[in-house]
C-alpha cells in the first residue's frame, strides 16, 4: 500500500475530475429545453420557448412565452412579426402538429392542423419507442404580417399560407431547409433564402449544399452559391436582410475549389452583384448562427463564449471582420438574433453549445446585459455522484448537482480545508444543513455528502445569499455507490474515457502508452465507498495515521476477472476522494478494459478504461 506517496497524483486527479464545472461524463438527463428567442424591430418585444417556469419548476412541455407571460404549452418553434404584434408558432398537441399565431394585442390564438401524412422521419425514429420527431417546423411570418412560410419534413417541403390557415400553397421546391424561425428568411420585397442540395428535383450526382433565393411563390429560383459536386461542403442558417441586398450564411466552405474546412465560418453574399466574402476566420475558432439587421449594415454571430458583431461590406479588407459584443467567462451564447434596427441582440445562454438554459439580451455595443428568462433550477435527476453521472449520492462521497443559472457567471473554488459551506454566495442545503462545497459555477455545484446523512430520499436545494433558491429536488442517498473518476482523452483519432488508475507509487496512468502488467499493484481513485472507520467529519481532509478504511470493502473486476483488493478507503489529506489498491489479475489479453466496482447490491461498470499488456 502506498497511500502517502500518491498525494500529488491524487490531488491532480481530484482537481481534474472535480474542479472543472461542466467537464466530465455524459449526463443522464436532457429535460431542460429552450426555443431560441425572436425579437421585434426594436428589440423591445421578445418571444421564446422554455420548459422551466420563472420560479424554477421544470415541466414536461416547452411553453411559449411572450416577454414574461406564458401563453401556451407544447411549442416546437416560435417566430415574431417585425412590429411585435404577432407570434407564429408550431406545436405538438393531442397527436397533431399545429401551425398557429397569437395576436399579442388581444391574446387571441388561431391554429390549424398541418397534414403530416407524407412526413419523412429519420431512420432513428423506428428505433426509438415513445420518441417524438417534429415534422412541421420553421414558421416565418411575411414582413406585411399577412402570410406564413413554413416547412414540413417531406419532399417539396415548403408551404405558404394565410395567417388564419387558409389558402395553403405548396411551393415547387423539391428539397430545402429554412433558417430557424427567429431569423429573417423573407425580405420586404418578397425574396426567400434557403439552403438545399437539390431544389429542382432528385439528382443521381452527389453535390454540395448551396444557398438559393426565390420569390415567395417559388418562382425565379437561382443559386447564390455553387459549390459543385462536393457533398462534404455545406451551407446552413441562411438569413437575408430586410431590403434583400445581403445574405449571411454559415458554411464549411474553404474557398477555391470548394475544399471544406474543419470549422464553420460566416460568409456574406451581395444579391445584386453576386459577390461573396468570408466575414470570419478560423484563428479564434468556429463561428456559427449568423443574424443580420434589416438594413444589412449590422450582423452578429457566436464563436466560443463570445457574441461577435459583423459588418458586411461589399469591398471589405481581407481580414477577419468581427468584433466582440459580449464575452462570457464560462457560459456559451447560442442562437443570437439581432433586432431589425441593429440595436440589440437576444440569445440563449447555457453550459455548452447544445444545452440552452436562459434567454438574455444585450445592446449591440455590449452595454446593458439583461436577463429575460433565467430561472434557477436543479435538473431532474441532476444530483449524482461526482465520478459517474448515473450513480447515486452516498455518505462521505462527492456529488455534482447539475442545473441552470445558479450564479451570474461567477465561479468559486474551495481554497483550503475545512471546505466552506458557501462559495460565490451559493450554498447547498440537504436535510436542513449546508453541505461542504468544492466548486460552484452557473451550471454545476460540487459538494460532499456527510457520512452521517440518513439513507433515504433527501431534498437538495441550491440557495443564494441574495435570497433566491431553486425548488427542492429529491435524490435517494444509498449506503455505497462506488465509482472511479474518468477523464475524456483523445489519442490516434479516437476519443474515450481514461479511468483514474495509476501505477502504484507514481503519477502515471495505466493508459495505452503505459499499460499495466499481471500481478502489478494499481491505485484507483473514485468516490462513493460509503462510511469509513474511523469516520471523517464532512469538509475535513482524511487522516493518514490511521487511514480511514471503508467499512464495506468493494469487490473489483477487470475484464470480468477478480482483482485482489489490498486497500479501500479515503485518500489522506483530501476530502471525499477514495482510493482502492488492487492487484492486476492474470489471464487478461492485451487491450483496454473497463473496471467494475461492487459494494452490496450496487455494481457500477466503467465507463473509464485502463490498459493491460
Amino acid at each position: 500500500m502506498s497511500i502517502k506517496r500518491l498525494f500529488v497524483a491524487a490531488s491532480s486527479l481530484f482537481l481534474l475530475a472535480i474542479h472543472l464545472p461542466g467537464q466530465g461524463l455524459p449526463l443522464p438527463f436532457q429535460v431542460i429545453k429552450f426555443l431560441p428567442p425572436a425579437v421585434d424591430a426594436s428589440g423591445r418585444d421578445i418571444a421564446f420557448g422554455s420548459s422551466v417556469t420563472a420560479d424554477g419548476v421544470v415541466e414536461n412541455t416547452i411553453d411559449l412565452y411572450t416577454g414574461t407571460t406564458k401563453t401556451l404549452p407544447n411549442a416546437t418553434s416560435v417566430g415574431l412579426s417585425s412590429d411585435g404584434t404577432r407570434v407564429v408558432f408550431t406545436e405538438f398537441n393531442a397527436s397533431n402538429e399545429n401551425l398557429g399565431n397569437i395576436n399579442i394585442l388581444n391574446g387571441a390564438v388561431q391554429r390549424f392542423t398541418v397534414d403530416t401524412k407524407s412526413c419523412i422521419l429519420p431512420l432513428s425514429a423506428a428505433l426509438c419507442f415513445g420518441c417524438y420527431f417534429q415534422c412541421v417546423n420553421t414558421p416565418h411570418i411575411t414582413p406585411d404580417g399577412r402570410r406564413v412560410l413554413y416547412s414540413v419534413r417531406q419532399d417539396h417541403p415548403f408551404f405558404v399560407t394565410n395567417l388564419d390557415g387558409s389558402g395553403v400553397t405548396q411551393l415547387p421546391i423539391y428539397s430545402g431547409t429554412l433558417a430557424p424561425s427567429p431569423q429573417r428568411v423573407i425580405s420586404s420585397n418578397g425574396l426567400v433564402v434557403f439552403t438545399s442540395q437539390a431544389p429542382s428535383g432528385p439528382t443521381f450526382a452527389a453535390s454540395a449544399t448551396d444557398v438559393f433565393i426565390m420569390n415567395l411563390d417559388g418562382t425565379n429560383l437561382r443559386n447564390l452559391t455553387n459549390f459543385g459536386l462536393h457533398p462534404e461542403v455545406f451551407a446552413l442558417n441562411a438569413t437575408i436582410s430586410g431590403d434583400g441586398s445581403v445574405v449571411l450564411f454559415e458554411t464549411n466552405y474553404g474557398g477555391g475549389d470548394a475544399t471544406p474546412v474543419h470549422e464553420n465560418e460566416i460568409w456574406a453574399i451581395f444579391t445584386g452583384s453576386g459577390k461573396r466574402f468570408q466575414l470570419t476566420g478560423s484563428a479564434i475558432g468556429a463561428s456559427t448562427s449568423p443574424t443580420i439587421s434589416a438594413d444589412a449594415k449590422t450582423g452578429a454571430c457566436v464563436s466560443g463564449t463570445v457574441i461577435y458583431l459583423l459588418k458586411p461590406q461589399e469591398n471589405p479588407p481581407p481580414v477577419d471582420r468581427r468584433t466582440p459584443v459580449y464575452p462570457f467567462a464560462v457560459s456559451v451564447p447560442q442562437s443570437p438574433v439581432i433586432s431589425d434596427d441593429g440595436s440589440t441582440v437576444a440569445f440563449l445562454l447555457g453550459p455548452d453549445s447544445t444545452s440552452p438554459a436562459a434567454v438574455y439580451e444585450v445592446n449591440i455595443d455590449g452595454s446593458n446585459l439583461r436577463r429575460i428568462h433565467a430561472p434557477q433550477a436543479i435538473s431532474p435527476g441532476g444530483v449524482v455522484s461526482a465520478a459517474t453521472a448515473g450513480s447515486q449520492p452516498s455518505p462521505g462521497g462527492l456529488i455534482s448537482i447539475y442545473g441552470i443559472n445558479f450564479t451570474n457567471e461567477s465561479v468559486g473554488y474551495a481554497g483550503g480545508f475545512p471546505l466552506p459551506d458557501t462559495l460565490a454566495q451559493i450554498s447547498v442545503i440537504a436535510n436542513n444543513k449546508k453541505l461542504p462545497l468544492l466548486s460552484v459555477s452557473p451550471w454545476q455545484v460540487n459538494a460532499q455528502v456527510p457520512q452521517d446523512v440518513p439513507l433515504q430520499s433527501t431534498n437538495f436545494q441550491v440557495t443564494s445569499s441574495s435570497g433566491s433558491s431553486t425548488p427542492a429536488l429529491a435524490a435517494t442517498v444509498v449506503a455505497a455507490s462506488p465509482a472511479l473518476f474518468s477523464s475524456l482523452t483523445s489519442k490516434n483519432g479516437s476519443t474515450y474515457y481514461q479511468a483514474a488508475v495509476l501505477h502504484a507509487g507514481t503519477t502515471t496512468l495505466a493508459d495505452a502508452d503505459h499499460p499495466a502488467k499481471a500481478g502489478e499493484v494499481l491505485e484507483m481513485y473514485g468516490t462513493g465507498l460509503g462510511v469509513t472507520v474511523p469516520p471523517v467529519p464532512a469538509g475535513l481532509p482524511s487522516p493518514g495515521t490511521p487511514p480511514a478504511v471503508a467499512a464495506a470493502t468493494p469487490s473489483v473486476q477487470i475484464g470480468g476477472l477478480d482483482a485482489k483488493v489490498l486497500f479501500a478507503g479515503l485518500t489522506p489529506g483530501l476530502v471525499g476522494l477514495y482510493q482502492i489498491d488492487i492487484v492486476v489479475p492474470s489471464g487478461l489479453r492485451a487491450g483496454a478494459y473497463t473496471v467494475s466496482l461492487k459494494t452490496g447490491d450496487i455494481r457500477i461498470d466503467g465507463p473509464g478504461y485502463i490498459n493491460v499488456e
